[in-house]
Protein backbone atom coordinates (compact mmCIF):
# COMPACT_ATOMS: atom_id res chain seq x y z
CA UNK A 1 0.00 0.00 0.00
CA UNK A 2 1.56 3.33 -1.08
CA UNK A 3 1.48 6.55 0.89
CA UNK A 4 -1.53 7.98 -0.98
CA UNK A 5 -3.56 4.85 -0.32
CA UNK A 6 -2.58 4.97 3.34
CA UNK A 7 -3.71 8.60 3.59
CA UNK A 8 -7.03 7.81 1.91
CA UNK A 9 -7.59 4.88 4.25
CA UNK A 10 -6.79 7.05 7.26
CA UNK A 11 -9.21 9.74 6.05
CA UNK A 12 -11.99 7.21 5.66
CA UNK A 13 -11.36 5.93 9.16
CA UNK A 14 -11.52 9.48 10.57
CA UNK A 15 -14.78 10.12 8.70
CA UNK A 16 -16.36 6.97 10.08
CA UNK A 17 -15.08 7.46 13.64
CA UNK A 18 -18.18 9.20 15.10
CA UNK A 19 -20.49 6.49 13.72
CA UNK A 20 -18.12 3.77 14.90
CA UNK A 21 -18.02 5.19 18.43
CA UNK A 22 -21.80 5.27 18.68
CA UNK A 23 -22.07 1.74 17.34
CA UNK A 24 -19.49 0.49 19.81
CA UNK A 25 -21.52 1.88 22.71
CA UNK A 26 -24.68 0.27 21.37
CA UNK A 27 -22.77 -2.94 20.69
CA UNK A 28 -21.85 -3.28 24.34
CA UNK A 29 -25.54 -3.24 25.24
CA UNK A 30 -26.51 -5.69 22.50
CA UNK A 31 -23.73 -8.06 23.53
CA UNK A 32 -25.44 -8.36 26.92
CA UNK A 33 -29.03 -8.63 25.68
CA UNK A 34 -28.88 -10.32 22.25
CA UNK A 35 -31.33 -13.18 21.73
CA UNK A 36 -28.76 -15.11 19.71
CA UNK A 37 -25.03 -15.24 20.18
CA UNK A 38 -24.64 -16.81 16.73
CA UNK A 39 -27.10 -16.77 13.83
CA UNK A 40 -26.61 -17.94 10.25
CA UNK A 41 -27.73 -16.21 7.05
CA UNK A 42 -28.08 -17.99 3.69
CA UNK A 43 -29.80 -17.50 0.35
CA UNK A 44 -30.95 -20.71 -1.34
CA UNK A 45 -32.48 -22.10 -4.51
CA UNK A 46 -33.49 -25.74 -5.12
CA UNK A 47 -31.78 -26.94 -1.92
CA UNK A 48 -34.66 -28.85 -0.26
CA UNK A 49 -32.79 -32.21 0.00
CA UNK A 50 -29.99 -30.58 2.00
CA UNK A 51 -31.67 -28.04 4.28
CA UNK A 52 -32.51 -30.34 7.18
CA UNK A 53 -28.99 -31.73 7.59
CA UNK A 54 -27.46 -28.28 7.21
CA UNK A 55 -29.69 -26.69 9.87
CA UNK A 56 -29.28 -29.60 12.30
CA UNK A 57 -25.51 -29.51 11.90
CA UNK A 58 -25.21 -25.80 12.60
CA UNK A 59 -27.50 -26.03 15.60
CA UNK A 60 -25.09 -28.68 16.84
CA UNK A 61 -22.06 -26.40 16.58
CA UNK A 62 -23.69 -23.44 18.35
CA UNK A 63 -25.98 -21.48 16.01
CA UNK A 64 -29.44 -20.77 17.40
CA UNK A 65 -31.22 -18.98 14.57
CA UNK A 66 -31.26 -18.98 10.75
CA UNK A 67 -32.29 -16.25 8.31
CA UNK A 68 -33.05 -18.15 5.11
CA UNK A 69 -33.82 -16.34 1.85
CA UNK A 70 -35.74 -18.32 -0.75
CA UNK A 71 -34.53 -17.25 -4.18
CA UNK A 72 -36.92 -18.69 -6.81
CA UNK A 73 -37.01 -22.28 -5.47
CA UNK A 74 -39.54 -24.66 -7.06
CA UNK A 75 -38.87 -27.74 -4.91
CA UNK A 76 -40.53 -28.78 -1.62
CA UNK A 77 -38.40 -26.59 0.65
CA UNK A 78 -41.47 -25.43 2.59
CA UNK A 79 -42.25 -28.90 3.91
CA UNK A 80 -38.63 -29.31 4.99
CA UNK A 81 -38.57 -25.98 6.80
CA UNK A 82 -42.08 -26.11 8.32
CA UNK A 83 -41.07 -27.67 11.65
CA UNK A 84 -38.02 -25.41 12.00
CA UNK A 85 -40.15 -22.33 11.39
CA UNK A 86 -42.77 -23.53 13.87
CA UNK A 87 -40.07 -23.96 16.51
CA UNK A 88 -38.79 -20.42 15.89
CA UNK A 89 -35.42 -21.65 14.66
CA UNK A 90 -35.82 -20.36 11.09
CA UNK A 91 -36.96 -17.02 9.75
CA UNK A 92 -37.95 -17.63 6.12
CA UNK A 93 -37.87 -14.65 3.80
CA UNK A 94 -39.24 -14.81 0.26
CA UNK A 95 -36.58 -13.16 -1.89
CA UNK A 96 -37.49 -13.11 -5.60
CA UNK A 97 -34.55 -10.87 -6.43
CA UNK A 98 -32.28 -11.66 -9.42
CA UNK A 99 -28.62 -11.76 -8.36
CA UNK A 100 -30.02 -11.49 -4.86
CA UNK A 101 -27.22 -12.67 -2.58
CA UNK A 102 -25.67 -9.37 -1.51
CA UNK A 103 -29.08 -7.61 -1.24
CA UNK A 104 -30.26 -10.51 0.96
CA UNK A 105 -27.20 -10.10 3.17
CA UNK A 106 -27.94 -6.37 3.52
CA UNK A 107 -31.50 -7.18 4.52
CA UNK A 108 -30.27 -9.74 7.05
CA UNK A 109 -27.96 -7.19 8.67
CA UNK A 110 -31.01 -5.00 9.38
CA UNK A 111 -33.03 -7.90 10.77
CA UNK A 112 -30.20 -9.23 12.94
CA UNK A 113 -28.68 -5.94 14.08
CA UNK A 114 -30.24 -5.84 17.54
CA UNK A 115 -30.98 -9.54 18.05
CA UNK A 116 -27.67 -11.26 17.18
CA UNK A 117 -24.14 -10.92 18.50
CA UNK A 118 -22.68 -12.60 15.40
CA UNK A 119 -24.02 -13.63 11.99
CA UNK A 120 -22.26 -16.22 9.83
CA UNK A 121 -22.85 -15.68 6.11
CA UNK A 122 -22.80 -19.13 4.52
CA UNK A 123 -24.21 -21.13 1.62
CA UNK A 124 -26.22 -24.32 2.07
CA UNK A 125 -23.26 -26.36 0.78
CA UNK A 126 -20.94 -24.90 3.44
CA UNK A 127 -20.53 -26.38 6.93
CA UNK A 128 -18.87 -24.29 9.65
CA UNK A 129 -17.28 -26.14 12.57
CA UNK A 130 -14.37 -26.50 14.97
CA UNK A 131 -12.24 -29.60 14.26
CA UNK A 132 -11.81 -29.96 18.03
CA UNK A 133 -15.58 -30.13 18.47
CA UNK A 134 -15.68 -26.85 20.41
CA UNK A 135 -18.87 -24.82 20.37
CA UNK A 136 -18.31 -22.08 17.78
CA UNK A 137 -19.73 -19.47 20.17
CA UNK A 138 -16.99 -20.21 22.69
CA UNK A 139 -14.33 -19.59 20.06
CA UNK A 140 -15.96 -16.36 18.88
CA UNK A 141 -15.69 -14.93 22.38
CA UNK A 142 -11.92 -14.80 21.89
CA UNK A 143 -12.47 -12.40 18.97
CA UNK A 144 -15.03 -10.08 20.58
CA UNK A 145 -12.78 -7.10 19.81
CA UNK A 146 -13.06 -7.68 16.06
CA UNK A 147 -15.89 -6.52 13.79
CA UNK A 148 -15.69 -9.82 11.93
CA UNK A 149 -13.88 -13.14 11.85
CA UNK A 150 -12.90 -14.64 8.50
CA UNK A 151 -12.97 -18.44 8.42
CA UNK A 152 -10.99 -20.41 5.86
CA UNK A 153 -12.74 -23.06 3.82
CA UNK A 154 -11.66 -26.24 2.06
CA UNK A 155 -13.42 -27.30 -1.13
CA UNK A 156 -14.78 -30.81 -1.67
CA UNK A 157 -15.66 -32.59 -4.91
CA UNK A 158 -17.97 -35.44 -5.84
CA UNK A 159 -15.56 -38.17 -4.77
CA UNK A 160 -16.59 -39.96 -7.96
CA UNK A 161 -20.28 -40.16 -7.03
CA UNK A 162 -22.42 -39.71 -10.13
CA UNK A 163 -25.80 -39.90 -8.38
CA UNK A 164 -26.76 -38.50 -4.98
CA UNK A 165 -26.22 -41.21 -2.33
CA UNK A 166 -28.59 -41.96 0.54
CA UNK A 167 -26.08 -40.54 3.00
CA UNK A 168 -25.56 -37.25 4.83
CA UNK A 169 -23.47 -34.79 2.86
CA UNK A 170 -20.79 -34.87 5.56
CA UNK A 171 -20.45 -38.66 5.18
CA UNK A 172 -20.78 -38.88 1.40
CA UNK A 173 -18.03 -36.52 0.26
CA UNK A 174 -14.59 -36.96 1.77
CA UNK A 175 -12.23 -35.88 -1.03
CA UNK A 176 -11.14 -32.30 -1.44
CA UNK A 177 -8.71 -30.00 -3.19
CA UNK A 178 -5.43 -29.11 -1.48
CA UNK A 179 -5.64 -25.75 0.26
CA UNK A 180 -2.63 -24.63 -1.78
CA UNK A 181 -4.79 -24.95 -4.90
CA UNK A 182 -8.29 -23.95 -3.86
CA UNK A 183 -9.38 -22.02 -0.78
CA UNK A 184 -11.04 -18.79 0.30
CA UNK A 185 -12.79 -17.36 3.37
CA UNK A 186 -16.31 -16.63 4.54
CA UNK A 187 -17.18 -14.15 7.26
CA UNK A 188 -18.80 -14.28 10.68
CA UNK A 189 -19.68 -10.62 11.21
CA UNK A 190 -20.85 -8.33 13.96
CA UNK A 191 -23.99 -7.03 12.18
CA UNK A 192 -23.77 -3.62 13.83
CA UNK A 193 -20.30 -2.92 12.53
CA UNK A 194 -20.73 -3.76 8.83
CA UNK A 195 -21.18 -0.84 6.44
CA UNK A 196 -20.61 -2.77 3.18
CA UNK A 197 -21.37 -6.48 3.13
CA UNK A 198 -19.81 -8.87 0.63
CA UNK A 199 -20.17 -12.53 -0.32
CA UNK A 200 -16.79 -13.46 1.19
CA UNK A 201 -15.49 -10.37 2.98
CA UNK A 202 -17.10 -7.18 4.26
CA UNK A 203 -16.08 -3.65 5.22
CA UNK A 204 -16.64 -2.18 8.67
CA UNK A 205 -17.25 1.12 10.39
CA UNK A 206 -14.20 0.51 12.54
CA UNK A 207 -11.39 -2.01 12.30
CA UNK A 208 -11.24 -4.96 9.95
CA UNK A 209 -11.96 -8.66 10.05
CA UNK A 210 -9.06 -11.04 10.60
CA UNK A 211 -8.65 -14.80 10.41
CA UNK A 212 -8.35 -16.99 13.50
CA UNK A 213 -4.59 -16.32 13.63
CA UNK A 214 -5.45 -12.58 13.63
CA UNK A 215 -4.01 -12.06 10.14
CA UNK A 216 -5.45 -9.76 7.49
CA UNK A 217 -6.67 -11.91 4.60
CA UNK A 218 -5.59 -10.37 1.31
CA UNK A 219 -5.45 -13.58 -0.71
CA UNK A 220 -4.98 -17.31 -0.23
CA UNK A 221 -1.21 -17.01 -0.49
CA UNK A 222 -0.92 -16.31 3.24
CA UNK A 223 -2.04 -19.91 3.87
CA UNK A 224 -5.27 -21.30 5.24
CA UNK A 225 -5.63 -21.75 9.01
CA UNK A 226 -7.94 -24.66 9.83
CA UNK A 227 -7.19 -25.59 13.43
CA UNK A 228 -9.75 -23.54 15.43
CA UNK A 229 -12.51 -23.00 12.88
CA UNK A 230 -13.00 -24.10 9.31
CA UNK A 231 -15.67 -24.42 6.64
CA UNK A 232 -16.15 -27.53 4.53
CA UNK A 233 -17.50 -26.36 1.18
CA UNK A 234 -19.19 -29.23 -0.66
CA UNK A 235 -18.93 -27.40 -3.94
CA UNK A 236 -20.25 -30.03 -6.33
CA UNK A 237 -21.71 -32.81 -4.18
CA UNK A 238 -22.63 -35.54 -6.73
CA UNK A 239 -22.31 -35.02 -10.48
CA UNK A 240 -26.11 -35.08 -10.60
CA UNK A 241 -26.20 -32.24 -8.06
CA UNK A 242 -23.52 -30.34 -9.96
CA UNK A 243 -25.75 -30.36 -13.04
CA UNK A 244 -28.56 -28.90 -10.92
CA UNK A 245 -26.18 -26.24 -9.63
CA UNK A 246 -25.18 -25.24 -13.15
CA UNK A 247 -28.79 -25.05 -14.28
CA UNK A 248 -30.01 -22.86 -11.40
CA UNK A 249 -27.36 -20.20 -12.02
CA UNK A 250 -25.64 -18.04 -9.41
CA UNK A 251 -27.22 -15.76 -6.82
CA UNK A 252 -24.11 -13.56 -6.72
CA UNK A 253 -23.50 -12.99 -10.44
CA UNK A 254 -25.64 -12.38 -13.55
CA UNK A 255 -23.26 -14.41 -15.70
CA UNK A 256 -24.52 -17.87 -16.78
CA UNK A 257 -22.59 -20.78 -15.31
CA UNK A 258 -20.20 -22.41 -17.76
CA UNK A 259 -20.84 -26.17 -17.64
CA UNK A 260 -17.51 -27.18 -19.18
CA UNK A 261 -15.58 -25.00 -16.75
CA UNK A 262 -17.53 -26.39 -13.80
CA UNK A 263 -16.83 -30.01 -14.72
CA UNK A 264 -13.14 -29.27 -15.29
CA UNK A 265 -12.98 -27.60 -11.88
CA UNK A 266 -14.75 -30.54 -10.22
CA UNK A 267 -12.21 -32.99 -11.59
CA UNK A 268 -9.46 -31.14 -9.68
CA UNK A 269 -11.21 -31.24 -6.32
CA UNK A 270 -10.96 -34.95 -5.49
CA UNK A 271 -7.32 -35.09 -4.44
CA UNK A 272 -6.98 -35.45 -0.66
CA UNK A 273 -9.08 -37.49 1.77
CA UNK A 274 -10.31 -35.32 4.62
CA UNK A 275 -12.42 -36.82 7.43
CA UNK A 276 -12.04 -33.97 9.92
CA UNK A 277 -15.76 -33.28 10.08
CA UNK A 278 -16.86 -36.86 10.75
CA UNK A 279 -16.52 -36.93 14.58
CA UNK A 280 -18.39 -33.63 14.88
CA UNK A 281 -21.17 -34.57 12.44
CA UNK A 282 -21.66 -38.03 13.97
CA UNK A 283 -21.87 -36.61 17.49
CA UNK A 284 -24.50 -34.11 16.33
CA UNK A 285 -26.58 -36.83 14.67
CA UNK A 286 -26.34 -39.08 17.74
CA UNK A 287 -27.49 -36.24 20.00
CA UNK A 288 -30.39 -35.45 17.67
CA UNK A 289 -31.46 -39.11 17.60
CA UNK A 290 -31.28 -39.29 21.42
CA UNK A 291 -33.56 -36.25 21.72
CA UNK A 292 -36.11 -37.84 19.40
CA UNK A 293 -36.05 -41.19 21.26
Amino acid sequence: MNLLDQLRRFARQIGRAPVALGLRLLDQRVARTAKHELAVCAIFREEAPFLDEWISFHLGVGATHFYLYNNFSTDDFRSVLASWIERGVVTLIEWPVPVGQVPAYRDCLKRARWDCRWVAFLDIDEFLFSPAGTDVRVILRDYADLPGLEVWQVVFGSGGRVSRPVLPVTEAYLKRAPTTVKTTVKTIANPRMVYKVGVHQSKYWQGEALDSDRRRVVNAAIGAVLDRLRINHYWSRSIEDLRTKIARQDASSPKPRNAERHFLAEARLNVEIDESILPVARRIREQAQARRA
